[in-house]
């Protein structure tokens, strides 16, 4: 074991005379010297690199049991830039990484900005401050995130309710793009997204890193800070510290301002982390607290200016820069709480068990009369607690691993009084209980693996509709899920992953029980208590390639969803109320299909210039009524060509120009009549980014440019909800800093 963590040490080799054998100790620090003599002395030596060789002698008389402990020596290794390595998640299905020089490129935005560097990935936009990822053509209910372990349960059901998650907390971010229903529960029919922040240090001396970004549209600010260290005096023992500050103001398209469309944004965390022989214990906090504005052009007053401003497709007023934050907006603080126990076993299985606690305040206001502006149109406090537990084998019997778990989650969700309004939702009580098992032959040139799940949910809820009548009650759900999946790796340049996947969700609240004015969306809801639950079957097969100059990632995917949930527009039918006029969605259920084709590929035309393509092709309908599903993703096709110069110097390195192209095309697969406007015509964005790293004195300093939208182009975005009204962000230059120590 290392001396000073008392965390156990691998790959060392250990010899012991007289016989001269020799061995490595295995993933759990253990090793075994076997059919020695009784009454010999014996010299172990045991050395492995940055570590002091360590010679101990041994009488032997019987079995002996030596615990030795290794102090690090002093080797000073070069820095070392890790380019690629084997996914640590594991699963059946394709795993793509954003990887760190697109994460920077993005820095300061949201989590959908930096997942929608991956093909097949877009987002749903609510103006130009509002984003949620969409996968495949799934988003909200139908992805599940994975923040820190921990599933993140928001009110994610909104259109504009995005991820309570600072992108700073993470250092990782990969996608699963499979049904992935058995591994983590209901809910993930589209896809997985998994956030994960670096491991704790075990160095007892200081280190950490601060981030600054500025970003011309909007005049918006970033500063994000980290410190992190192990305790000298107590080993095993570290910690972490992090927080984020954001404040922007008005945004603008190509020639005008959009009114309202501030944000700010404070954000924290806090982690502590235990280790001590084969058992790890994990304690983390966060907190993420926003408010944003609402684009006051979607709240309009009569049936005739609303048709008048969808007909224009712009605002008839011109708004000034400003960082105020009126109504329309809104108000979310999310608190996430975590404990984990890691328990390594000396036949080396493992074990883990893990609570997690959330607490999600959600307010949304809108221009109010009579001095009640101070008020929210809607209070909502989501309480969650989960229980998660697993245990999985160590290899046996010609390479086969099993892995048994439960999960348990229990939510409560309130409707503060005082608001003077009529509730979107109910209050309700949730209850969700899971046990799965997971089968994998793990093989040097294949893996197959193979699992099922049962998964019971109870539903309760109860709520007073505009005319004081009670609604609601008690719904039971329960399902079978269900995958078989392999990996083939015929020689180093071929793989071949496949995946069928079964996978449900039960309806959320809104559309079961919604049945009024969606503030932050600016829309009328009506949902629909008798929706039943969600049953998707998908099948994903991603062949990749990779020699010499070029590698090719490929997901070609098929989905059947049976009892598919949508919102569908409701043409010529607007609500009008004291506070405006608003666009009528209807919740609906129908058997649909999904086919799509998600492309990565990166080409060395010379040493020093590359060139990446990520093109996604998504096809959807309706296959009971033979029509095509609304707010389904266009194609799309993001080329890029990368320069970096072979100059390298003691003050900077990793000198990069990247110069991007995006060409979204116009979605002509959908029903004429069927929604306010159609479609937009396709648009092309060009983009420009450039870093370079920085060496002051010991410690790295990275800046970089990024101009997105460089020719200023006008555009709309069919994800985009506030289309209708206004465009697409205009240009923006952003300048970003990061020094580590």
């Amino acid at each position: 074991m290392d001396s000073d963590t008392q965390l156990p040490l691998s790959g060392v080799t250990l010899t012991i005379n007289p016989g001269a054998t020799q061995l490595l100790s295995d993933g759990h620090g253990y090793f075994r010297f076997s059919q020695l003599c009784k009454g010999v002395r014996y010299t172990v030596t045991a050395t492995s690199v940055g570590f002091d060789s360590l010679v101990t002698e041994v009488l032997l008389k019987n079995d002996e049991t030596l615990t030795l402990a290794l102090h690090h020596g002093h080797i000073r290794l070069h820095d070392v830039n890790v380019i690629g390595h084997q996914q640590p998640v594991v699963t059946a299905n394709a795993v793509r990484t954003v990887s760190r020089e697109q994460v920077a490129q993005v820095q300061g935005k949201t989590l959908a900005d930096i997942f929608s560097n991956l093909p097949g990935v877009s987002m749903l936009q609510t103006g130009t401050t509002i984003a949620k990822p969409v996968i495949n053509g799934m988003h909200s209910n139908r992805i599940l995130i994975l923040n820190n372990g921990i599933r993140q349960e928001g009110q994610q059901w909104g259109s504009e309710h995005a991820p309570e998650i600072d992108p700073f907390v993470a250092k990782d971010f990969k996608l699963i793009k499979g049904a992935e229903g058995v591994r983590y529960g209901a809910d993930a029919i589209g896809g997985v997204i998994i956030t994960s922040p670096a491991p704790l240090p075990i160095d007892p001396h200081v280190s950490g890193e601060l981030n600054t970004i500025y970003q011309t549209n909007g005049q918006g600010g970033v500063l994000s800070g980290m410190l992190q260290s192990g305790v000298k005096g107590i080993p095993g023992l570290s910690w972490r510290v992090q927080g984020t500050a954001k404040r922007s103001g008005n945004v603008r398209t190509a020639n005008y301002y959009l009114g309202n469309t501030g944000l700010a944004e404070y954000n924290g965390s806090a982690a502590v982390r235990y280790s001590h022989t084969r058992s790890v214990f994990d304690a983390y906090y966060s907190r993420f607290y926003t408010s944003l504005g609402i684009f006051t052009g979607a709240h309009v007053g009569t049936i005739d200016d609303i048709q008048a401003r969808v007909e224009a497709g712009k605002p008839f007023e011109t708004y000034p820069f400003s960082y105020a934050i009126a109504a329309p907006r809104q108000r979310v603080v999310h608190d996430l709480g975590k404990l984990k126990w890691h328990r390594d076993y000396t036949n080396g299985g493992s074990s883990d068990i893990q609570y997690g606690i959330q607490r999600n305040h959600r307010q949304e206001y809108d221009i109010r009369r009579g001095g009640r502006g101070a008020l929210p149109m809607l209070d909502m406090v989501l309480t969650t607690q989960t229980l998660d537990a697993n245990y999985q084998t160590p290899l046996y019997d010609n390479n086969w691993r099993t892995q048994v778990g439960t999960n348990l989650t229990m939510q409560v969700n309130n409707n503060v009084p005082g608001t003077l309004n009529t509730p979107l939702i109910p209050n309700y009580d949730s209850f969700t209980g899971g046990l799965f098992a997971i089968q994998r032959l793990i093989r040097e040139a294949y893996e197959w693996e193979m699992g099922i799940r049962y998964d019971f949910k109870t539903f309760d809820a109860a709520g007073f509709d505009k005319y004081q009548h009670l609604y609601g009650g008690q719904r039971d759900f329960h399902n079978v899920s269900g995958s078989f999946g392999g990996v083939w790796r015929p020689d180093k340049t071929w793989q071949l992953r496949s995946n069928i996947g079964l996978a449900w969700r039960a309806p959320s609240a809104n559309e079961l029980y919604s049945n009024g004015l969606h503030h932050g969306a600016a829309l009328y809801e009506i949902g629909d208590a008798g929706l039943g639950s969600e049953h998707g079957y998908k099948w994903v097969v991603s062949p990749s390639f990779t020699r010499d100059r070029v590698t090719i990632d490929l997901d070609l995917y098929a989905q059947y969803i049976q009892d598919y949930i949508y919102a569908q527009p409701s043409p010529g039918e607007f609500l009008q109320t004291i506070r405006g006029t608003f666009p009528v969605f209807r919740y609906k259920q129908t058997d649909a299909t999904f086919f799509g084709a998600d492309l990565s590929l990166q080409y060395k035309l010379i040493d020093g210039l590359d060139y990446h393509l990520n093109a996604s092709v998504i096809r959807a309908r309706d296959v009971t009524n033979d029509v095509y599903l609304p707010y389904i993703p266009s194609d799309r096709f993001d080329h890029r060509l990368r320069w970096q110069p072979p100059i390298e110097s003691k003050v900077t390195s990793n000198t990069y120009v990247s110069f991007a192209h995006q060409w979204v095309l116009e979605q002509n697969r959908y029903e004429p009549g069927t929604d306010y406007a159609p479609p937009p015509p396709a648009y092309h964005i060009f983009s420009l980014y450039a870093g370079s790293q920085f060496a002051l004195g010991n410690h790295p300093l990275e800046a970089g440019i990024s101009v997105n939208n460089l020719f200023n182009t006008r555009y709309k975005e069919y994800m985009n909800r506030f289309r209708y009204y206004s465009h697409g962000l205009g240009r923006e230059i952003g300048i970003r800093l990061s020094y580590s120590f």
